[in-house]
């Protein structure tokens, strides 16, 4: 400003001085110009006053906000203790009110209480990533890592915490974006988590989308953006001000903001940027922008599949969203195939030509008994065509329907991976199954023991507390884990066990120190998505030496879909159990495999299993009449269902036809067989209606055809749950 007041000081003077040495008309110019001059400096100056003035505004409103921030922060701070207190003690009242109540499904109660610890729980982790954010204890830790598994552990993460909510979540991920890359997986992860369940929490049936490209990359670094887009209500204009602003609400009694706040914050510590811009009516985006750096340079193309043949096929997808069906498209037509998309309600209208395809991607709705009948003669012409139920994550049902005709699901939302594992498996190729075919040749038809494999979920152990794990004092236990609270919070509910415990933070870390063998440990507790090596192939590696094989490793991650599962148990995990922590599951696991009582507890549990699975068949009579072979025992089975499994039918059309001797004869046969099969109380109703057979007191015959139906039926249903419990246990 005083440079401006020089410069046209300097000019007036100047004039001033010529005007002395000029004729009246020249002066007459000059002080003319002089006036012009004075009316623009005057404009400048009030211009300039203006800006000042802005300036000054903004920088005090900034400084209030910067106030306001430090002062809400602070507040959270001292207050801390008191609030974590009072959740608790709300978390205790509202238990309390759960058991007092009149809820009479015992289900019901226990999904209540686990949606309040899974509240409680998720406060303290967001308080104890604010607390290590405030004293700069925040460590990036940048490794390698795949990006698909941070995005399946992310979603299903809000899958178990959503289920049964009507949000459509779609994953659309540039063709551009590589699938390893170098950076902070962990915090990656917690920012898109955060930034999801806030998106979630606001929502009830709409759509979130998250685009995930790549820019501006130069040798080894690239640029990575997520945007993530909702079409929700939007966000008032005086809220997307503050928020990112945590704050403590006294009235409702729960922390504000704080998930955004430690969103921003891991996004600036990773060297990124995190913005939002929202609309109300228009919905809200959240923009992420991420230095990351390839892992491999030379190598840019992310997947190949092993053969050529598994290319340049005919897709058809159906769905009821049709950004999510694009989405899908995108991720199929990157090897090559030929995909179209239509919609729901265009395929209900009108169903188009199925003939000409070669994999058929159906919303699992639309499974009716005609679609049902439409495909399996397509599939009695054309044996080769794959058909695949698509279903969204936070609804997952995978029915199996009639004839085999469903060859695969593919659950909401998709990733490059998952396709391309899809398409692998599809056509009988997949990794794993090399993989466990190769070790089956080298050994060479050796029966050495291994650890068992439970693939049914774990049950809960009641009322487990810190003490009850001293029963496995002196055990070895490796935590395998990248997320420093989670080993914290299971090295502090250990710390009075007396299990001596072994830390690593990724699977490279675990295979090096499992392998090196200065510890024989007695159970393993392995994530799945880590850095530099994940679960699935450390579990690999480790399984390769035959020396580990009683080495229970039990999953401990936020993958919940059976095709994860089931990729888990290939690799060789003995049981999974689903993230957050429930302490009496860990309890259970470390029973089931490490537990001097082991032996005794999983006799016992399987007596209690068959007791409530089995009714109608007692297993144990009836392998004793198979001489104890049960393998026979499950062959005799079978075939009891292929030969008599209808024969309520036969039996009431041989009443109605009056055909009593081929009844007799039915009987005949049935009263051996249920007494061999263990079926005792249908054995009891088979020789009661064959009582009435000899008597010929045929007029008897009509009033036990739904008792035999109904006696029939419970035994059919308890030889599929045997059945069912056999092939989930090899």
């Amino acid at each position: 400003m005083r440079r401006v007041m020089w410069l046209l000081g300097s000019v007036m003077i100047s004039f001033l001085e010529a005007a002395e040495n000029e004729s009246s008309f020249e002066t007459v110019s000059i002080w003319t110009v002089i006036l012009i001059v004075a009316v623009v400096a005057t404009g400048i100056l009030f211009f300039a006053s203006r800006q000042i003035a802005k300036l000054r505004t903004f920088h005090e409103k900034m400084l209030s906000k910067q106030l306001e921030m430090e002062e809400k922060q602070n507040q959270i701070l001292t207050s801390m203790s008191e609030n974590i207190h009072d959740a608790a003690q709300e978390a205790l009242k509202k238990s309390h009110d759960i058991i007092e109540s009149n809820i009479s499904s015992s289900q019901e109660k226990e999904e209540l209480m686990g949606d309040i610890e899974d509240q409680l729980l998720g406060v303290t982790n967001d308080l104890i990533y604010f607390l290590r954010i405030k004293s700069k204890k925040i460590e990036i830790n940048n490794q390698p890592f795949n990006l698909n598994n941070v995005l399946n552990e992310v979603s299903g993460l809000l899958g178990t915490k959503h289920a049964g909510k009507e949000v459509e979540l779609i994953f659309d991920v540039n063709n551009n974006v590589p699938r390893h890359m170098i950076g902070d997986s962990l915090h990656v992860g917690r920012v898109l988590s955060n930034l999801l369940e806030y998106m979630f929490s606001r929502l009830t049936d709409e759509e979130v989308k998250l685009e995930v490209s790549m820019f501006n990359h130069t040798e080894d670094n690239i640029d990575l953006q997520f945007r993530l887009r909702d079409t929700g209500t939007g966000i008032p204009k005086e809220e997307v001000e503050s928020l990112f602003i945590p704050y403590y609400d006294e009235e409702e009694g729960s922390y504000v903001g704080l998930g955004l706040f430690i969103a921003k914050s891991l996004s600036e510590l990773m060297g990124g940027t995190l913005s939002v811009e929202s609309l109300e009516g228009k919905g809200t985006t959240f923009i992420l922008d991420l230095p990351l750096k390839l892992v491999d340079v030379e190598n840019r193309r992310r997947y190949r599949l092993p053969d050529k043949a598994l290319t340049e096929k005919q897709v058809l997808i159906v769905d009821s969203n049709y950004n999510s069906g694009l989405a899908i498209k995108k991720m199929f037509a990157y090897f090559r195939h030929e995909v179209r998309v239509i919609t729901k309600e265009d395929f209900e209208f009108s169903m188009p030509k199925m003939d000409g395809y070669d994999i058929i991607i159906l919303k699992a709705s639309l499974f009716s008994g005609n679609v049902i009948r439409h495909l399996l003669e397509i599939k009695e012409k054309k044996s080769d065509l794959k058909i695949i139920a698509l279903n969204n994550l936070l609804n997952v049902s995978e029915s199996n329907f009639h004839g085999g005709l469903i060859d695969a699901h593919l659950f909401k939302p998709v990733n490059q991976e998952r396709v391309f594992e899809l398409i692998i498996d599809l056509y009988d190729m997949g990794v794993s199954k090399v993989l466990l075919q190769d070790r089956l040749d080298k050994e060479e038809g050796e029966a050495l023991p291994r650890a068992k494999v439970y693939k049914a979920d774990i049950a809960e152990e009641k009322g487990i507390t810190q003490e009850n794990f001293s029963e496995f004092a002196g055990k070895e236990l490796l935590i395998v884990d990248d997320n420093l609270i989670n080993q914290k919070v299971l090295t502090n509910l250990l710390s009075k066990s007396g299990i001596k415990i072994t830390l690593a933070s990724d699977g490279q870390q675990a295979v090096e120190i499992v392998k090196s063998g200065k510890v024989k440990f007695d159970f393993i507790l392995m994530d799945i998505n880590m850095p530099v090596m994940d679960g699935f192939t450390a579990t690999q590696v480790i399984r390769e030496e035959r020396r580990f094989d009683m080495v229970p490793i039990v999953a401990f991650t936020a993958l919940i879909l059976e095709s994860e599962k089931q990729k888990m148990f290939s690799c060789g995990i003995n049981a999974f159990l689903a993230k957050p922590l429930n302490v009496g599951k860990l309890y259970r696991a470390m029973m089931m495999f490490i537990s001097e009582k082991a032996i005794e507890t999983a006799k016992a549990e399987e007596k209690r299993e068959r007791e409530s699975l089995f009714d109608g068949l007692e297993i144990e009579k009836g392998i004793a009449h198979t001489n104890n072979n049960e393998a026979l025992y499950i062959e005799l089975l079978k075939e009891f269902l292929e030969a008599y499994g209808e024969s309520d039918r036969t039996f009431g059309k041989l009443i109605d036809e009056k055909r009593h001797e081929q009844i007799k004869m039915l009987f005949v046969d049935m009263r051996g067989l249920s007494g061999t099969i263990g079926a005792s109380a249908l054995h009891d109703l088979v020789n009661e209606i064959y009582n009435y057979l000899l008597l010929k007191k045929y007029d008897y015959l009509p009033t036990y055809v739904k008792k035999y139906s109904r006696e029939l039926s419970k035994v059919k249903k308890a030889i599929e749950a045997y059945r069912f419990s056999k092939d989930m246990m090899e």
